[in-house]
């Protein structure tokens, strides 16, 4: 185990901060920008909500397919206390996919994915929030 740490370390200092993506669990390599004064916290310390500081574009893995939100700075982004994305409002027009049709989600609507206890991923798209 201990070879495994010099090894990370050497690696962290030969290619910087670029390596700590691979040490750290999948929701925590994410880089959101937030508006200060904008950060709302769960009580287990993971990001709740906040103001996007500037477009940020983010990918749900689904047993199917790779879904990519792309969201609009200045609004509000959402994840749930596990720190799942959950919503945010659009910065360019999606398409989401309900069997063999093809839904269109346009810029400035309202983007919202859950996940039922079965692993089901449920995306919905509305004008309003």
């Amino acid at each position: 185990m201990l070879k495994h740490f010099q090894i990370l370390a050497l690696v962290n200092s030969s290619i910087g901060i670029l390596a700590l993506n691979f040490a750290l669990p999948q929701s925590a390599s994410a880089a959101i920008v937030c508006e200060p004064g904008t950060i709302n916290n769960y009580s287990n310390g993971s990001l709740a909500s906040c103001i996007l500081g500037q477009d940020t574009t983010l990918q749900v893995s689904t047993k199917a397919q790779l879904l990519t939100f792309p969201c609009q700075t200045k609004n509000y982004i959402s994840f749930d206390a596990n720190g799942q994305f959950t919503s945010c409002r659009l910065s360019e027009e999606i398409q989401i996919r309900r069997g063999n049709s093809l839904q269109q989600c346009p810029k400035d609507y309202w983007v919202k994915v859950s996940q039922s206890v079965n692993g089901n991923i449920s995306v919905t798209c509305q004008l309003q929030y």
